[in-house]
């Protein structure tokens, strides 16, 4: 028993830094959403001014089209209602929309418009927290470099060489597993023409390498085109 102590430490800072591994991302379904197109469920969610602090309100589903699609959500505080905010959204499919976060606290997820969500009410209605690093690579499509441009490099850090600058939409970036910190291992492929443009013969060049895919700020570093060519 005297190693206990020893143990109790280890899993508080295992816990500690699994807490810290990332702060921003987005909100998502655990399982396929019964609702379209905003993943928000149909009890909404409440919202909060600050970690552990006092209800402001709720986001709800706005009004649903003839398709009983919903499109848009509202926040309503004290019997006030607005649209939420573009900048607090994220397409994540063919117009389908995902609440973003941009910190995490105490269990709580804080939106760009500054109100907070308890990630245990998440939990509970099939929602779940997923980093902008585990997002992109899950989504098996191709990217882009935000501008200015990326740099592909040899390794993960501003250490090794630089292969080439990434700038545009020739260069179609594919996100592998493979990642450290906030860089990730990559496929690139160089067009002569966008590869939507339907015409052969498009390929130049293929790269291998790696891209910071994750800013200082938290955000992406790269871009797609959320409804396809």
């Amino acid at each position: 028993m005297k190693n206990l102590p020893l143990i109790v430490l280890f899993i508080i800072s295992s816990n500690a830094i699994f807490s810290q591994e990332f702060k921003a991302g987005l909100i998502m379904p655990n399982e396929d959403f019964k609702l379209c197109c905003v993943y928000i469920p149909n009890s909404g969610l409440k919202i909060y001014d600050k970690p552990n602090g006092k209800i402001q309100g709720q986001i709800n589903l706005g009004k649903a089209d003839n398709n009983d699609e919903f499109y848009t959500a509202i926040i309503e505080k004290n019997g006030v209602e607005r649209e939420l905010e573009y900048q607090n959204l994220e397409m994540v499919g063919y117009e389908i929309m995902a609440l973003v976060f941009i910190d995490l606290k105490s269990d709580f997820v804080k939106l760009n418009d500054g109100y907070w969500i308890s990630s245990e009410e998440l939990k509970s209605k099939n929602l779940r927290l997923i980093s902008w690093m585990d997002y992109a690579i899950d989504n098996d499509t191709e990217w882009y470099a935000n501008k200015p441009g990326l740099n592909l490099r040899k390794g993960p850090s501003t250490d090794f060489e630089k292969i080439t600058t990434l700038k545009g939409d020739l260069f179609g970036i594919k996100l592998t597993t493979e990642k450290k910190g906030k860089w990730s291992k990559v496929k690139v492929t160089k067009y002569r023409k966008h590869h939507c443009s339907g015409e052969n013969n498009l390929i130049i060049k293929t790269y291998s390498g790696w891209i910071k895919l994750i800013s200082e700020e938290e955000t992406l570093n790269v871009w797609n085109y959320g409804k396809g060519c």
